[in-house]
């Protein structure tokens, strides 16, 4: 491949000719040797495809359903043990391969903190039919945010590319994707090697995002996840993510779902603790704060229960430090007095926000408890609503 950059004097919009696929990528120069594209579609999309390959990056190494064969670059025969998964779901099959070198360029990635290709993909119809770019789509969506979701931070498919069924390449995708910086674990509440649970993850994913406005709400809900569950950058900005997607959550679930009109989810008489407790309770999700994990949260509780007629639980908590955050009052909030607490705020924003989301798509599988800061690895369970 050797592109071609036309007009760069102007350093504005201009074209990449990338001369082995046929097509011009639209890009814009900041100057004689740097600038960036928002990605193209080329080919036609309207095409007959059998499959469809793509390439990950960053996800991490788990063992699949299959032994790979591969080869070094010597031709030596290697084997890649448990390389391979296939799963199977809403009329499609995903094979996902694991690169044989794996372990060596993740190290690596982690230590340079860069991203790298670490898995190969492809898509067909399970029954072997033919289908178009704008059915497989839905699927490539739902896979980059479905995956992301459950390790708790960006991974991407790239650069997918559709084949007829002489193998001609007759339509692609060039575009950035969200992608986070490689890791060895995830701060998400699916344990990788848990393979039954992310094949009941896509089983429930892939219908909702074949059905664009169902789609659209729960891509909204899982970013709002993704941003809340990733360890990085300020854990207030964490709760406020957090937070924006109980309050999507809990409108979906009562004002649109019919049991709240929009005057009466906005009313004293439901504030936002109630509408979320509301929803845990139908989830079956403990709202109670637990002191032996969660003890600033329960020394807050403690110190709000004056006056309560109630047990003062995680929903309160949740949204009164939300709201201290948000609406400052005092020189020096009560949130920042006892230490810990802004943390387990988080641990139990992303934790309902998480639990939710699953619940909203029919998921019955395992979880990692993202309450839980101190967990021994792989230690899961059933989703309480199970």
């Amino acid at each position: 491949m050797q592109p071609e950059v036309h007009d760069l004097a102007s350093l504005d919009r201009t074209t990449l000719s990338l001369l082995d696929l046929g097509f011009d990528l639209p890009v814009v120069a900041r100057d004689t040797v740097s600038g960036w594209s928002n990605g193209t579609s080329y080919g036609d999309p309207t095409a007959a495809l059998n499959r469809v390959v793509a390439h990950w990056f960053n996800l991490p190494r788990w063992r699949g359903s299959a032994h790979l064969a591969a080869r070094a670059a010597d031709e030596t025969p290697r084997l890649v043990p448990a390389g391979r998964s296939v799963y199977e779901a809403d009329g499609w099959q995903i094979t996902l391969d694991t690169r044989p070198d794996h372990e060596a360029v993740f190290s690596d990635a982690r230590q340079a903190d860069v991203y790298v290709m670490t898995h190969a993909m492809e898509i067909r119809r399970q029954n072997g039919t033919s289908f178009t770019a704008a059915e497989v789509n839905p699927v490539l969506a739902a896979l980059h945010i479905g995956l992301s979701f459950a390790l708790g931070r960006w991974v991407a498919p790239a650069l997918p590319v559709g084949q007829n069924d002489q193998e001609q390449a007759v339509w692609g995708q060039w575009g950035p994707m969200l992608c986070d910086p490689a890791r060895r674990t995830g701060s998400g509440w699916w344990f990788p090697e848990d393979q039954a649970s992310l094949a009941d993850l896509l089983a429930c994913l892939l219908p909702v995002f074949r059905d664009s406005n169902m789609g659209q709400a729960l891509r909204l809900q899982m970013q709002y996840a993704i941003a809340a569950t990733v360890d990085r950058g300020f854990v207030e900005q964490r709760i406020m993510s957090g937070a924006a997607g109980l309050e999507h959550m809990t409108w979906q679930e009562l004002v649109l779902g019919g049991r709240l009109t929009e005057t009466e989810f906005t009313s004293r008489a439901w504030p936002a603790h109630k509408r979320l407790r509301t929803l845990l309770v139908d989830a079956g999700i403990d709202p109670g704060v637990n002191e032996d994990h969660l003890p600033a949260a329960a020394s807050f509780a403690a110190g709000q229960q004056a006056g309560e007629a109630r047990s003062v639980d995680g929903a309160d908590v949740v949204t009164r430090v939300r709201n201290r955050l948000v609406h400052p009052k005092e020189t020096q909030e009560p949130v920042y007095r006892i230490k810990g607490l802004v943390t387990e705020t988080w641990l139990l924003t992303r934790h309902y926000l998480a639990l939710l989301v699953l619940r909203s798509i029919g998921y019955r599988g395992s979880y990692q408890d993202l309450s839980r800061n101190k967990r021994w690895v792989g230690e899961t369970k059933p989703v309480p609503w199970a």
